[in-house]
């Protein structure tokens, strides 16, 4: 073929030769072969394309590429320009959560998606009526406390479902898109999966002494954690085990006594949170315990992010105690409150509070407070100091020249 090419090329030079300068023969004689060459690479790319259909097809699906197409060029949480109200219905089981800029709500058996324009993307029946999600890894995974099974979405799509033989009790999601799950089997009292970001087993933990509460998977994809606890007494034993599931070698194994563990998470820098009822464990990416917190009062509740955590303690909800711990475990606040506290969210080491008429925001000790409406159920922030705020039926964007400082 390529013989025929160039012997085309001579012709049509030999035959110029004759009425055209050389310069003009010989620019044209190499315009004709980019030519050749040019429809050479076209013949090749479309046979390409037609191999990795072939061999690929079954992964070819179409949310696969909405999906990329979604985040191919924009940070989607960083500013709230496009926003607009969302409309939705609620019952009084409904949970609000954030998911890659997107409004999440899950309640009467359904999980819905909504945009920050206001467009609903997702809508999808669920097992059950009651539904719990983790959402702060690659995929949403939802899981529904006392049945066995749970479910896998994107943005765009349910893209897997496993079935157990025992209830699911909790559920997580990695950064990196792997996954745990805590139930049991026939012969252990306690069985942890592990997960990888093409729905593959990884490692798998088994107990008949302990009871598993949770587990949380690295950033890194490399370290498993699991918290258990032998109640004896009153008290509980608490014991946190990680293992690189890469190399199969145990790395950490330490016990407590003290409250109900509840969580065992991972900050975005790989170190390690552990909650309890009555206190707080900080580690940092070696697994060397950093901070070890004991609460003077009753945990509230709290929330954790990808470089922080913020507790509410108190002996009543209306009279707390706000702390604001970053991924080191470095206190970075401790604040009395005199509200009841509804929700709690930092950004860039301001924390945000919202109760039922204000949002405060708390900012290297100045505080500042925005109106809203009473009903408020959840908040989330964009990177410009915005707010939205969750109500029963829609949401409202408080801006951040709404804030007024308050000392």
């Amino acid at each position: 073929m390529a013989r025929s090419i160039f012997s085309r090329i001579k012709d049509k030079t030999d035959t110029m030769a004759a009425y055209l300068p050389y310069e003009s023969v010989y620019y044209e004689s190499i315009a004709d072969c980019y030519k050749y060459v040019r429809q050479g690479m076209v013949v090749l790319f479309a046979f390409v394309v037609l191999l990795i259909i072939l061999l690929c097809h079954k992964e070819l699906q179409p949310e696969n590429f909405r999906y990329l197409f979604k985040y191919i060029d924009v940070d989607p949480v960083a500013i709230s320009a496009n926003y607009n109200d969302i409309y939705y219905n609620t019952n009084d089981n409904t949970v609000f959560t954030f998911y890659k800029g997107d409004l999440a709500i899950i309640g009467d058996g359904r999980i819905k998606l909504y945009n920050i324009a206001g467009n609903n993307i997702l809508d999808e029946k669920l097992e059950t009526e009651n539904a719990m999600c983790s959402s702060d890894g690659k995929y949403l995974v939802m899981y529904y406390p006392g049945e066995k099974s749970i479910s896998v979405f994107n943005s765009f799509s349910k893209l897997y479902s496993i079935e157990y033989d025992y209830p699911v009790m909790y559920a997580s999601a990695g950064s990196n898109g792997s996954f745990s799950v805590v139930t049991r089997d026939e012969n252990y009292r306690s069985t942890v999966y592990i997960y990888n970001s093409s729905f593959k087993s990884a490692y798998t933990w088994r107990s008949n002494e302990k009871y598993a509460v949770s587990a949380a998977i690295s950033p890194n994809g490399k370290n498993a954690a699991v918290l258990t606890y032998i109640q004896n007494e009153g008290t509980f034993l608490r014991e946190i085990t990680v293992r690189n599931i890469s190399k199969d070698k145990q790395i950490l194994s330490s016990s407590s006594e003290g409250g109900m563990p509840l969580k065992v998470g991972f900050f975005e820098n790989d170190c390690m949170y552990i909650v309890n009822s009555d206190g707080v464990e900080f580690y940092n990416k070696d697994f060397e315990k950093t901070t070890s917190v004991s609460f003077e009062s009753e945990l509230q509740f709290y929330n954790t992010f990808s470089d922080g955590a913020v507790f509410i303690t108190g002996k009543n909800k209306s009279d707390t105690t706000v702390h604001y711990f970053d991924s080191k475990g470095n206190k970075k606040l401790t604040e009395n409150f005199q509200y009841t506290v509804l929700d709690a969210k930092i950004i860039d080491d301001i924390i945000y509070l919202l109760t039922d008429t204000e949002i405060y925001r708390f900012s290297n000790r100045a505080i500042a407070k925005a109106k809203i409406e009473g009903g408020a159920e959840a908040m989330f922030l964009f990177n410009d100091g915005n707010v939205m705020v969750c109500y029963e039926t829609q949401t409202n964007l408080i801006k951040e020249s709404d804030f007024k400082k308050i000392n």
